[in-house]
């Protein structure tokens, strides 16, 4: 326990030295003429995003720092200017960070710290409903805290009427609380006990008042005559609370056990190679009079953007092909509705069921984000609670608007095949609670440029980064099907 509270102030000390650092970068960067322009403006709009911008400028301006002049001026006429204004142009445009967590790591070895409080065994082995090692905040389970035992007594089969406890005709937790007993047959309570002295009656309109109802609170010796015997397969369980104040126990008291996981990101290259002529040079020059450093700009900061998307999207699908999926049958005649409008209405109840799946799984979560094939992003656009605000231009995956609040984004078919949608949760309370996170180290690192002798040149780009799968269940796939 101390170790993980150390861990866990650790971490916020970590934390806040990295947000102290964030605001004098957003600060000193906003001072740049041309490359910070704006960048105060967007800091207020969306301060998580600018401040990751303001890590990944500073890591690159590193990068070029270290550069020979020899270097920089062989570079296809690429001035360090000229590569940030790549990465101030390509990476604030990437919508992967919108869908799931992009962050500027500051070292090549950077970490995400999770503090997760976990169930832990109790000395009895006894549970209550809940499983060891599971998070708390992610289980159903109800009784881990409570005195309160359930046990199962027997199951119907249409001719038994008597069930006892079953360790011995005892329950197995003695000694219990007076007033707290009672049964239950298929969940249904049937029957309670009357807390007399140290042996109470169990009273209930199906038992048998005639024969033995009785529990002992000492021993938790139990007897239940029933009336008419209970249907085949019905099930039979007593729920009682035990004494916890008993000194015998201490071993059956559930205890909270906090961990820390850290989740350590390792920058790694994503090479590119990229190739020209001087002819194309000097024909972008002065037929076309296109400038070719600009030519290379834009193209750069696209590819970027492209490539940083189209990985993560593809990365998600992936993972939810691994997950439970919903279905919606877009076939308006079948459904008994008047036309193919009409019927996209419903199509938010399947939305909502998949995010069920996720709440269900994790006792949190919903659909905030989605991501799928032009013809589903296509047919939402039918629905009269569809808004175009926020649209991107059509580049790679780019967003088309929303849908009851939910961002939708439209990704080609080699990304996400056609009648497939991610439907995705992001905790916007919580950054960090998210499917899968980015770190970017250095979005674009330059090698020197190669001239051949049949007037070809050669140079190497890189993005450095790596990425974690953080919690892929909040991943659902939402087919579509007669489209």
């Amino acid at each position: 326990m101390r170790t993980a509270m150390k861990k866990d102030r650790e971490q916020r000390e970590m934390e806040s030295h990295r947000t102290e650092e964030a605001n004098r970068l957003v600060e000193k960067w906003s001072r740049k003429h041309g490359l910070g322009d704006g960048l105060e403006e967007a800091y207020d709009e969306n301060p998580r995003k600018v401040k990751n911008l303001v890590f990944v400028l500073e890591n690159q301006e590193k990068h070029l720092q270290a550069l020979t002049e020899g270097q920089i001026s062989s570079a296809f006429s690429t001035t360090p200017e000229n590569v940030m204004r790549i990465v101030r142009l390509g990476y604030p445009n990437s919508v992967r960070g919108e869908i799931f967590l992009e962050w500027g790591m500051e070292t090549a070895r950077d970490s995400i710290y999770y503090l997760k409080p976990i169930y832990s065994t109790t000395s009895s082995g006894r549970m209550r409903g809940a499983t060891a090692s599971n998070v708390t905040h992610e289980s159903a389970s109800y009784r881990y805290a409570t005195e309160i035992e359930e046990e199962s007594i027997g199951t119907g089969d249409d001719s038994t009427i008597v069930f006892t406890g079953a360790s011995a005709g005892n329950v197995a937790n003695p000694p219990l609380r007076p007033f707290t007993v009672k049964i239950l047959v298929n969940e249904e309570i049937v029957a309670a006990d009357n807390g007399s002295r140290t042996s109470g009656t169990l009273v209930g309109d199906d038992l048998d008042s005639s024969a033995t109802n009785t529990v002992n609170y000492t021993s938790g010796a139990i007897t239940v005559t029933f009336s008419t015997a209970p249907a085949a397969g019905a099930t039979i369980v007593v729920q009682y609370f035990y004494d916890s104040e008993d000194s015998d126990q201490y071993a059956d008291l559930g205890e909270v056990q906090l961990t820390l996981a850290d989740y350590l990101f390792r920058a790694k290259p994503y090479p590119l190679g990229v190739s020209w002529s001087k002819m194309t040079e000097l024909l972008l020059g002065t037929t076309l009079n296109i400038d070719a450093e600009e030519a290379l700009i834009r193209g750069a900061a696209d590819e970027v953007k492209k490539s940083l998307d189209f990985m993560a999207c593809r990365m998600g699908y992936r993972r939810a092909l691994s997950n439970s999926s919903v279905t919606f049958d877009a076939d308006f005649a079948s459904a008994g509705a008047d036309s193919e409008m009409i019927h996209a209405q419903s199509i938010v109840r399947t939305i909502e069921d998949a995010g069920d799946v996720i709440y269900s799984a994790l006792q949190r979560g919903g659909v905030t984000k989605m991501f799928g094939a032009p013809n589903i992003c296509n047919y939402l656009r039918l629905h009269n609670r569809f808004s175009a605000d926020g649209k991107q231009p059509t580049v790679g995956i780019h967003k088309i608007g929303s849908l009851d609040g939910i961002d939708i984004y439209k990704a080609p078919t080699s990304i996400v095949p056609t009648g497939k949608m991610v439907c995705v949760y992001r905790n916007e309370q919580v950054p960090e609670d998210v499917s899968i996170a980015f770190g970017t180290l250095v979005p674009l690192y330059q090698t020197q440029t190669l001239e051949f002798k049949n007037m070809y040149k050669e140079m190497g780009l890189a993005h450095f980064g790596d990425f974690r799968v953080l919690q892929s269940q909040y991943l659902i796939l939402m087919n579509v099907t007669n489209l």
